[in-house]
């Protein structure tokens, strides 16, 4: 991240993470380089290692990019709602939306924490537990309500949220389907198989 706190570091490092996102995804993190990354955003190396300490840090910190979006449009929010089935259709249309319509290599990038290194991985998968739990605890409150099918709560929710990560694979706003649209269909295709009676969107 930028090393002061000025609007224009803010957004100058965003576009540095959002575009080097892109040319990881389309060349691949091991075939990528920083002199990639600043031919692309027309400066200098050395004026990118201004924003990123290495090709590391910079996947370091695309990761906590995509996952403070997580946090901040569907984890903090979702967190306010009482109602658990409620809670979930909110996390799952939200959250399905991030994939669908946000910027689709951030999301996809997450499969390169190989690259990492131990600290960084921690922190990911620190980052990425917590969301985990939230979803699954939602979950096992709908379980004690009797609203849920009988069904394995962790297999579940591995299974909701790889459902919703692979919209960023396959899902391009240029088709025929918006974003709401594919968003609201994964929505009842999963509420439907977790919940006995789910209300209608």
């Amino acid at each position: 991240m930028a090393r002061n706190g000025t609007q224009k570091s803010i957004d100058r490092a965003q576009e540095i993470h959002l575009t080097a996102a892109q040319i990881f995804f389309t060349k691949g993190y091991a075939s990528t380089s920083l002199n990639d990354v600043a031919n692309a955003l027309a400066i200098t190396k050395a004026g990118l290692y201004y924003y990123v300490e290495g090709k590391q840090d910079l996947l370091f910190q695309i990761m906590n990019l995509g996952l403070d979006s997580v946090k901040n449009e569907v984890l903090l929010p979702a967190q306010e709602i009482t109602d658990a089935e409620a809670r979930l259709k909110f996390t799952i249309l939200n959250h399905a939306r991030l994939a669908a319509g946000g910027n689709h290599a951030v999301v996809i990038l997450s499969d390169e924490i190989s690259a990492l290194n131990f600290k960084q991985r921690e922190k990911i998968l620190q980052r990425r537990r917590i969301y985990f739990e939230f979803v699954r605890d939602t979950l096992v409150e709908l379980e004690k309500q009797g609203k849920l099918h009988e069904i394995d709560i962790t297999a579940a929710t591995f299974t909701l949220l790889g459902m919703i990560l692979w919209l960023a694979r396959w899902f391009h706003s240029s088709g025929k389907l918006s974003v709401e649209k594919v968003c609201e269909d994964v929505c009842r295709m999963a509420l439907r198989g977790l919940l006995r009676e789910p209300q209608k969107i």
